[in-house]
């Protein structure tokens, strides 16, 4: 079976072997939906999983709850700030209830209207400040009211947000499934989301504040069941100044794309750094 590396060809810029900073490759997210394709004349349904995993599509902490499941208590803060929505297609927001297990959430969705729905758990700015103790070693705190302590050095106020979207059509799929909603990081671009196939060149952009993202930066893009490989077979695909990416994968199956950015806070924010990040679960078709 050849590496997911070596299946991914440069279209536009793509960089391999480039390093992510450490926010990026930690505590990776995502959703995985049972079906990306469906059709009929009955309404049907799609069952999700979601997790906080560096293992992808391999749960290992759940992600949103309905207060009903198992809550780690480390997570309870996140769950609080999640929002869980469906973005039907005519462009209609509607909550979305996920319950919690011990390794993944879990929640189901039905699909009436003929076209493609949007699946999100998003995250909107959550306040932490990170510092250097004085004996050199990283420390953190969320929210406002904490301390930073006497000797610190390397102090930054940052803003944290997080957005984990998958992508489901019915019938015939329509154009707007990834129109921003000009929240944080989001993916766009002329590819339909469920209409991906192996050897035809998928073309994305990245949208920030529902504006086309004006700096380079850096795709993720890996394929799942990575905990049945030796190595995770990463590739690092570089954007242009207006966010677009392009790339080709010569095998089938589930990926997980992901990125993220800092924008400088303004003068007199109080806020040094608003991280974002965004992870997309895709599925490519053979041909």
């Amino acid at each position: 079976m050849l590496s997911a590396s070596t299946l991914i060809k440069n279209i536009a810029t793509l960089t391999l072997a480039l390093s992510l900073p450490l926010t990026a490759i930690a505590h990776e997210r995502y959703i995985l939906p049972s079906h990306t394709v469906l059709s009929g004349e009955e309404a049907q349904s799609v069952s999700f999983i979601a997790s906080i995993s560096n293992a992808i599509f391999h749960g290992d902490k759940p992600l949103g709850d309905n207060g009903k499941g198992v809550v780690p208590q480390k997570l309870a803060p996140l769950f609080k700030r999640l929002k869980a929505v469906v973005i039907s297609p005519d462009g209609v927001s509607r909550e979305m209830s996920w319950q919690a297990f011990s390794r993944f959430s879990v929640a189901d969705t039905q699909l009436q209207q003929s076209g493609t729905y949007r699946i999100a758990l998003v995250q909107g700015d959550v306040p932490m400040t990170t510092f250097i103790k004085a004996d050199g070693k990283k420390g953190r705190f969320f929210g406002n009211k904490g301390k930073v302590p006497s000797g610190a050095t390397n102090v930054v106020k940052r803003t944290t947000a997080s957005r984990v979207e998958t992508y489901v059509s019915f019938n015939d799929p329509n154009n707007t499934a990834l129109l921003p909603t000009a929240k944080g990081l989001e993916l766009s671009g002329e590819t339909h989301p469920t209409d991906l196939f192996v050897d035809e060149a998928l073309r994305f952009q990245l949208t920030y504040l529902g504006k086309p993202l004006h700096k380079a930066t850096k795709v993720k893009v890996v394929q799942g069941a990575t905990r049945h490989r030796n190595q995770r077979d990463e590739a690092i695909i570089a954007t242009d100044a207006q966010g677009k990416f392009s790339l080709t994968l010569s095998q089938a199956g589930f990926y997980l794309l992901s990125a993220n950015i800092d924008v400088k806070g303004k003068a007199g924010s109080g806020i040094d750094i608003h991280h974002h990040s965004l992870y997309a679960t895709l599925e490519v078709f053979p041909q």
